[in-house]
């Protein structure tokens, strides 16, 4: 038995669309995703956005295959091409649902159970009690099937007809939200997916997520956090909110950040002045606060002390720190009863809690109340 194919998914539209940007040929993409040739050439030929003119031959446009970094595109009257991975996504979603949305049964059977659901609903049944109640509809299709007719307009009853469909909430399939990110090369092989895989070959390495705390929309200032996943311990700094120019370097080996302006320029906390590599930077998939869950965790407690809707603009670096003194002094049950102060003590020691300014507060004095 042969191998089922692997799919192109999210991710892999993505580093098709930063490949592209780089400049990279079919040949070189195919061996960057390790897909084949073909598999890369049909991707593109089916989800490129066209903008039709009356001349169809461009040379750069064949040699780059897209037209999204050509510099000349602004004045070109040729025809173009370009890629979108979010485009791209919608289009493949969408040929998906069309091609298993067509009814497998003749318009005589779709008639007859038209009739039968129709005056069963008429009379305030249920379509379960209507699928038990006539064996007709039991040799034609499931109750499923029905129900799935029904929710897509096949039949002539209509959904909020159905007693209690609007009691419940019914999912709607959503396409991946866009990156906010400027640049998409830089997601190349630093998507979740790519973190995903990297901590599987590196599971002994210490994870770091990355964040932001911000108070009113107006303000000037926020709190970048810094959690240590495997301890639940959290620090912050204080930063210009938004400004990118406020990533700290840091020397942890690999380190998740979500998709914020000021994560922009994250990536280059990777290399030192020399350009050797020093850490691993990675992004979350948008809008998805469960991919770095334990930072959202203690962003729990944080709010505890700095409430959501209160100015942060008041805020000095040493009233941060002795806020994150007390969150990290806290008992956590889920660490055996251990605080992570204590856990990252026995781990890195004192000096580095000296250095970012974390003091073990006694047990019973910990405050979890508002300072603003």
């Amino acid at each position: 038995m042969s191998k089922k194919r692997p799919k192109l998914d999210s991710d892999d539209r993505i580093k098709i669309h930063a490949c592209l940007e780089r400049r990279m040929n079919v040949t070189a993409i195919a061996k960057e995703l390790g897909f084949n040739k073909s598999t890369i050439s049909r991707e593109l030929w089916r989800n490129l956005i066209e903008k039709k003119a009356k001349v169809t031959t461009c040379p750069i446009r064949d040699r780059l295959i897209v037209c999204n970094t050509c510099k000349k595109k602004g004045l070109c009257g040729k025809m173009k091409r370009y890629y979108n991975y979010k485009e791209a996504e919608i289009r493949t979603m969408n040929r998906r649902i069309s091609s298993r949305s067509k009814p497998k049964l003749n318009g005589e059977a779709i008639k007859l159970i038209d009739e039968i659901v129709s005056e069963g609903v008429r009379l305030g049944q249920s379509l379960h009690h209507i699928y038990q109640s006539d064996k007709t509809l039991a040799s034609l299709c499931s109750e499923r099937t029905i129900r799935r007719y029904v929710y897509r307009g096949i039949l002539g009853v209509k959904r909020h007809q159905l007693r209690r469909y609007v009691r419940f909430k019914h999912s709607q399939h959503q396409v991946n939200q866009v990156f906010p990110v400027k640049d998409i090369r830089v997601l190349l092989n630093r998507t979740f997916k790519d973190f995903n895989r990297h901590v599987a070959s590196n599971k002994r390495q210490n994870i770091v997520e990355f964040d932001s705390v911000v108070g009113k929309r107006e303000d000037r200032q926020a709190i970048l956090t810094l959690t240590f996943k495997k301890y639940n311990f959290q620090f912050g700094l204080l930063i210009k909110k938004g400004n990118s120019d406020s990533f700290v370097k840091t020397a942890f080996p690999i380190c998740l950040c979500d998709n914020g302006t000021e994560f922009a320029r994250f990536h280059e906390i990777e290399l030192n002045s020399l350009g050797e590599q020093l850490l691993r930077t990675f992004f979350t998939t948008p809008y998805r606060s469960t991919d770095k869950a334990s930072c959202e965790r203690n962003h729990g407690l944080v709010r505890y002390v700095f409430p959501k809707g209160i100015s942060l603009n008041s805020l000095t670096q040493e009233m941060v720190d002795d806020a994150f003194s007390n969150i990290n002094s806290y008992i956590r049950e889920s660490k055996g009863n251990q605080t992570p102060y204590d856990l990252v003590r026995a781990k890195f020691g004192q000096s580095f809690l000296d250095k970012i300014n974390i003091k073990r507060i006694p047990n019973k004095k910990v405050k979890l109340l508002s300072v603003i």
